[in-house]
């Protein structure tokens, strides 16, 4: 299957469940949920609507600003939902719905705010990317349990080579026991970050611990989700027209400690 489209479908949690997209590029992605016994639930067909349409912002603003599209991530066992929003001149924020149907946008420390969140655990913890002033790195950051930034996320430096020195790390999943999972990529020019498409895998443990992800013989790993349980749901590449979904135990996958 080829990824030159782009057409990637967000993997998501919604109600306990990991869910994931059937087909990875398509016009009418199917949306499925994996369990943590391994059930595979179809949540979307060509002809349903998306799970997430209702909730669109009644008079179409957040915090007083104009929404075009709204593009939720993840969603906890308490109905709080988070993801990104596109506002005015295409500037991209992370955005919180809670459970009442209140919308607000989390500024991130960077100078314009902007960001977006890809991820939402039940405790309230939340994990997402912005681009830091004065770094050429995309970096990732959490939210506390309060809406609170809390810190950020960056892979170890020390898998970059000098011709690809500028270090971007995408967290993309949180558990309740502050695991992150995610992809890291090095590139030579800043702009050309892709880690979902093109980086590698990662673990980080609680304690702050760096791992290595790689499904067995995988040319890429992408790690998308992380259940309660240590499962870790993502995609596994043999070659650039293979991509194919897993569910696998974090020690199954861990391949070596960076830090």
């Amino acid at each position: 299957m080829s990824m030159s489209t782009r057409c990637v479908a967000a993997v998501i949690v919604l109600s306990g469940f990991i869910m994931l997209p059937v087909s990875y590029c398509s016009s009418s992605p199917a949306l499925a949920a994996v369990n943590e016994h391994g059930t595979i639930v179809v949540f979307k067909t060509e002809d349903s609507t998306s799970p997430f349409e209702s909730i669109f912002p009644e008079n179409g603003t957040i915090d007083g600003r104009k929404i075009s599209t709204l593009s939720p991530t993840g969603m906890n066992a308490h109905g709080r939902v988070v993801g990104l929003v596109t506002a005015e001149a295409e500037a991209r924020f992370p955005f919180v719905r809670e459970p009442d149907g209140r919308f607000w946008l989390f500024m991130t420390p960077s100078p314009s705010g902007q960001g977006e969140f890809t991820d939402i655990s039940d405790s309230g913890k939340a994990v997402g990317v912005y681009e830091k002033e004065g770094s050429a790195a995309t970096l990732g950051f959490m939210m506390d349990s309060h809406g609170q930034w809390a810190m950020d996320i960056q892979y170890p430096s020390n898998p970059c080579p000098a011709s690809r020195s500028h270090l971007h790390t995408q967290p993309n999943g949180i558990n309740d026991r502050d695991e992150i999972v995610g992809n890291f990529e090095c590139t030579a020019v800043p702009g050309d970050a892709d880690p979902l498409f093109r980086g590698q895998g990662f673990y980080r443990a609680p304690d702050g611990t760096f791992y290595r992800l790689q499904y067995e013989d995988a040319v890429r790993t992408v790690a998308g989700k992380i259940s309660n349980t240590g499962v870790i749901f993502g995609y596994y590449v043999l070659d650039e027209d293979t991509w194919l979904p897993f569910a696998a135990p974090k020690d199954d996958l861990i391949r070596e400690v960076i830090r």
